[in-house]
């Protein structure tokens, strides 16, 4: 188990670890006049994992339980990789544990909280130029996406258009070597560090990547960016 990018090498996971097949899923519904229900949404939920452990050592548990806590406690949900699954990690925070222990040894559960309860894949990169080109968005679930531009000219518009009515248009007096990132999570809109929503122009049209073809252009190159995620 790697989590955060580190892992111990006196914590092992034990074989019986289960990892659902999806994240589980919250039916919104209604009651029927005679029977039953109709489901008017669903929604995909958070969820906790329970890993069990064994932790073996030359020292004693209770001395471990400060680098332990250095290493699992966190603001933010970290990756957390299972090494017989190296290509797929949960953003996961550390929620708890509970141990069995003895002086050297110890066997219980680290519980992690998924706040979004996807397996993630592999950085992906779209590479978009002035030519329309197609590509195939992987994975099983709709994913957000990062773009970034380093200008190369002097240009008052960016224009990114993309299948399934993505479209992103922003006016603004771009000069050559300027960075921008731009952010599906929040609209961001970040020039050279600076706040530059206020470029984006109403007709933008703010969209997830769905998993399949996708045929994208712009008017300037850029790279387009996204996570996979599998249920």
């Amino acid at each position: 188990m790697i989590f955060n990018g580190i892992e111990k090498d006196y914590i092992r996971v034990i074989a019986d670890l289960f990892r659902p097949p999806s994240p589980p899923i919250m039916f919104d519904t209604f009651n029927m006049s005679k029977s039953g229900t109709r489901v008017r949404k669903k929604k995909l939920m958070d969820a906790n994992l329970p890993v069990p452990i064994r932790i073996s050592s030359n020292q004693r548990i209770e001395s471990l339980k400060e680098d332990m806590s250095t290493w699992l406690i966190h603001d933010e949900p970290k990756k957390l990789i299972f090494k017989d699954n190296p290509n797929r990690y949960y953003l996961a925070y550390y929620e708890g544990m509970e141990l069995s222990e003895r002086p050297k040894y110890a066997k219980g559960y680290i519980n992690f909280y998924l706040p979004q309860a996807y397996r993630f894949g592999p950085e992906k990169i779209v590479n978009v130029t002035s030519q329309p080109s197609v590509h195939t968005i992987s994975g099983q679930v709709e994913v957000p996406w990062t773009i970034e531009v380093v200008f190369t000219k002097a240009t008052n518009t960016l224009e990114i258009e993309g299948s399934n009515n993505f479209y992103l248009l922003l006016a603004y007096e771009f000069v050559v070597g300027d960075r921008l990132t731009l952010k599906l999570d929040g609209r961001k809109a970040l020039l050279n560090g600076e706040d530059l929503r206020h470029s984006y122009r109403m007709i933008s049209n703010f969209v997830h990547l769905q998993p399949g073809q996708f045929t994208v252009q712009a008017n300037h190159n850029c790279t387009l960016k996204y996570d996979e995620r599998y249920y």
